[in-house]
């Protein structure tokens, strides 16, 4: 907490609330755990399959960047 005199009207304000929320902090949900091992889930099996994607996308774009001789250089 902020008890400095030069304190502006912002921070005092602020003090207020952030001294409220330490008083009752917010009970974690119980569904968060599974929902974020859910998400964990369905991303890790969607990564191989878009990696590949892109690697084929990039692989096509440096194949018509070589054909058709394009204005920068290839890495």
């Amino acid at each position: 907490m902020t008890d400095e005199p030069d304190a502006g009207p912002a921070e005092r304000r602020l003090d207020e609330h952030l001294e409220l929320l330490r008083a009752s902090p917010p009970a974690p949900g119980t569904a968060l755990v599974p929902r974020v091992v859910r998400t964990a889930r369905w991303q890790s099996f969607l990564r191989a399959p878009l990696r590949v994607v892109g690697m084929i996308g990039l692989a096509f774009v440096q194949g018509l960047t070589t054909l058709f001789g394009g204005k920068g250089k290839s890495p």
